[in-house]
């Protein structure tokens, strides 16, 4: 695994570790992880007014 540029992990690299812990951790938290693997869109700032 290796670090991008911008100090996250490469996706491949990001699913393979979830998968991987996935298979040693208990149901509850093997969920939790898929969870947490999951990436969301970033969040766009809104200028105010």
């Amino acid at each position: 695994m290796q670090w991008q540029q911008d100090g996250e992990l490469a996706r491949a690299d990001l699913d393979a570790l979830v998968h991987a812990l996935q298979q040693v951790e208990c149901d509850h938290n093997s969920a939790e992880l898929q969870r947490l693997g999951q990436i969301d869109p970033p969040l766009r700032l809104e200028a105010s007014a």
